[in-house]
Protein backbone atom coordinates (compact mmCIF):
# COMPACT_ATOMS: atom_id res chain seq x y z
CA UNK A 1 0.00 0.00 0.00
CA UNK A 2 2.94 2.36 0.46
CA UNK A 3 3.51 2.35 -3.31
CA UNK A 4 0.29 4.27 -4.07
CA UNK A 5 0.84 7.93 -4.78
CA UNK A 6 -1.56 10.61 -3.63
CA UNK A 7 -2.57 11.22 -7.25
CA UNK A 8 -3.28 7.51 -7.82
CA UNK A 9 -5.42 7.46 -4.68
CA UNK A 10 -7.38 10.53 -5.88
CA UNK A 11 -7.95 8.92 -9.28
CA UNK A 12 -9.14 5.72 -7.64
CA UNK A 13 -11.55 7.64 -5.41
CA UNK A 14 -12.86 9.59 -8.42
CA UNK A 15 -13.44 6.31 -10.26
CA UNK A 16 -15.32 4.86 -7.29
CA UNK A 17 -17.42 8.02 -7.00
CA UNK A 18 -18.24 7.91 -10.73
CA UNK A 19 -19.35 4.27 -10.50
CA UNK A 20 -21.45 5.10 -7.44
CA UNK A 21 -23.20 7.81 -9.49
CA UNK A 22 -23.86 5.30 -12.28
CA UNK A 23 -25.46 2.89 -9.82
CA UNK A 24 -27.60 5.63 -8.25
CA UNK A 25 -28.73 6.69 -11.76
CA UNK A 26 -30.18 3.19 -12.17
CA UNK A 27 -32.61 3.70 -9.25
CA UNK A 28 -35.88 4.10 -11.11
CA UNK A 29 -38.91 2.30 -12.43
CA UNK A 30 -38.97 1.08 -16.02
CA UNK A 31 -40.40 3.61 -18.46
CA UNK A 32 -43.01 1.08 -19.53
CA UNK A 33 -44.44 1.09 -15.99
CA UNK A 34 -45.40 4.77 -16.15
CA UNK A 35 -46.94 4.46 -19.63
CA UNK A 36 -48.79 1.28 -18.70
CA UNK A 37 -50.14 2.78 -15.49
CA UNK A 38 -51.31 5.93 -17.28
CA UNK A 39 -53.00 3.93 -20.05
CA UNK A 40 -54.68 1.59 -17.58
CA UNK A 41 -55.91 4.57 -15.53
CA UNK A 42 -57.53 6.11 -18.63
CA UNK A 43 -59.07 2.78 -19.66
CA UNK A 44 -60.50 2.40 -16.17
CA UNK A 45 -61.99 5.91 -16.42
CA UNK A 46 -63.49 5.06 -19.80
CA UNK A 47 -65.01 1.86 -18.40
CA UNK A 48 -66.54 3.84 -15.54
CA UNK A 49 -68.10 6.29 -17.99
CA UNK A 50 -69.92 3.48 -19.78
CA UNK A 51 -72.10 3.14 -16.69
CA UNK A 52 -72.06 -0.65 -16.53
CA UNK A 53 -71.47 -1.63 -12.91
CA UNK A 54 -70.19 -5.09 -13.84
CA UNK A 55 -67.73 -3.73 -16.38
CA UNK A 56 -66.50 -1.06 -13.97
CA UNK A 57 -66.16 -3.55 -11.11
CA UNK A 58 -64.43 -6.13 -13.27
CA UNK A 59 -62.10 -3.54 -14.77
CA UNK A 60 -61.20 -2.27 -11.31
CA UNK A 61 -60.43 -5.80 -10.11
CA UNK A 62 -58.32 -6.56 -13.18
CA UNK A 63 -56.51 -3.23 -12.83
CA UNK A 64 -55.81 -3.88 -9.16
CA UNK A 65 -54.62 -7.44 -9.70
CA UNK A 66 -52.43 -6.53 -12.68
CA UNK A 67 -50.93 -3.59 -10.84
CA UNK A 68 -50.25 -5.69 -7.75
CA UNK A 69 -48.50 -8.32 -9.87
CA UNK A 70 -46.34 -5.73 -11.63
CA UNK A 71 -45.70 -3.52 -8.60
CA UNK A 72 -44.15 -6.28 -6.53
CA UNK A 73 -41.39 -6.52 -9.16
CA UNK A 74 -40.77 -2.84 -9.91
CA UNK A 75 -41.73 -0.84 -6.81
CA UNK A 76 -38.35 -1.34 -5.19
CA UNK A 77 -36.83 1.00 -7.78
CA UNK A 78 -33.98 -1.48 -8.15
CA UNK A 79 -34.79 -2.74 -11.66
CA UNK A 80 -34.91 0.20 -14.06
CA UNK A 81 -33.37 -2.00 -16.73
CA UNK A 82 -32.03 -5.49 -17.07
CA UNK A 83 -28.46 -4.15 -17.13
CA UNK A 84 -28.15 -3.66 -13.40
CA UNK A 85 -30.03 -4.53 -10.23
CA UNK A 86 -29.34 -2.00 -7.51
CA UNK A 87 -28.85 -3.42 -4.01
CA UNK A 88 -31.69 -2.66 -1.61
CA UNK A 89 -29.26 -1.06 0.83
CA UNK A 90 -28.31 1.47 -1.88
CA UNK A 91 -31.80 2.14 -3.24
CA UNK A 92 -33.39 2.40 0.17
CA UNK A 93 -36.39 0.57 1.52
CA UNK A 94 -38.73 3.57 1.52
CA UNK A 95 -39.44 3.68 -2.24
CA UNK A 96 -42.45 1.27 -2.20
CA UNK A 97 -44.11 3.22 0.62
CA UNK A 98 -43.60 6.52 -1.19
CA UNK A 99 -44.99 5.13 -4.44
CA UNK A 100 -47.98 3.54 -2.68
CA UNK A 101 -48.70 6.84 -0.93
CA UNK A 102 -48.52 8.73 -4.22
CA UNK A 103 -50.89 6.27 -5.89
CA UNK A 104 -53.33 6.64 -3.00
CA UNK A 105 -53.20 10.44 -3.28
CA UNK A 106 -53.61 10.19 -7.04
CA UNK A 107 -56.69 8.01 -6.56
CA UNK A 108 -58.22 10.58 -4.21
CA UNK A 109 -57.34 13.41 -6.62
CA UNK A 110 -58.93 11.49 -9.52
CA UNK A 111 -62.13 11.09 -7.54
CA UNK A 112 -62.17 14.78 -6.59
CA UNK A 113 -61.53 15.91 -10.18
CA UNK A 114 -64.19 13.50 -11.42
CA UNK A 115 -66.78 14.94 -9.04
CA UNK A 116 -65.77 18.51 -9.96
CA UNK A 117 -65.99 17.82 -13.70
CA UNK A 118 -69.32 16.02 -13.27
CA UNK A 119 -70.69 18.92 -11.19
CA UNK A 120 -69.71 21.22 -14.05
CA UNK A 121 -71.94 19.14 -16.32
CA UNK A 122 -69.28 17.67 -18.57
CA UNK A 123 -69.87 14.31 -20.17
CA UNK A 124 -67.38 11.51 -19.55
CA UNK A 125 -66.23 12.94 -16.23
CA UNK A 126 -64.38 9.76 -15.26
CA UNK A 127 -62.39 9.73 -18.49
CA UNK A 128 -61.51 13.41 -18.11
CA UNK A 129 -60.43 12.87 -14.51
CA UNK A 130 -58.40 9.81 -15.54
CA UNK A 131 -56.72 11.92 -18.23
CA UNK A 132 -55.59 14.37 -15.55
CA UNK A 133 -54.28 11.45 -13.50
CA UNK A 134 -52.49 9.97 -16.52
CA UNK A 135 -50.78 13.30 -17.14
CA UNK A 136 -49.74 13.44 -13.49
CA UNK A 137 -48.38 9.89 -13.74
CA UNK A 138 -46.36 10.55 -16.88
CA UNK A 139 -44.95 13.86 -15.63
CA UNK A 140 -44.84 13.29 -11.90
CA UNK A 141 -43.66 9.67 -11.72
CA UNK A 142 -40.25 10.22 -13.29
CA UNK A 143 -39.90 13.50 -11.39
CA UNK A 144 -40.60 11.71 -8.11
CA UNK A 145 -38.01 9.06 -8.88
CA UNK A 146 -35.46 11.78 -9.74
CA UNK A 147 -36.08 13.32 -6.32
CA UNK A 148 -35.56 9.91 -4.71
CA UNK A 149 -32.28 9.48 -6.61
CA UNK A 150 -31.10 12.92 -5.40
CA UNK A 151 -31.94 11.92 -1.83
CA UNK A 152 -30.04 8.63 -2.17
CA UNK A 153 -27.06 10.49 -3.65
CA UNK A 154 -27.05 12.96 -0.72
CA UNK A 155 -27.25 10.12 1.80
CA UNK A 156 -24.46 8.19 0.06
CA UNK A 157 -22.11 11.18 0.02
Amino acid sequence: MDDISAEDARQALRAVDEERRHVIAEIDLPRWYWWGLAAAWVLLGMAADLGNVWLTSGSTLVFGAAHAAVAQHVFSGRHKSSRLSVRASVAGRHIPAILFGCLLLLTLATIAVGFAVDADGAEHASTIAAGFAATAILCGGPTLMAAIRRRVARNAA
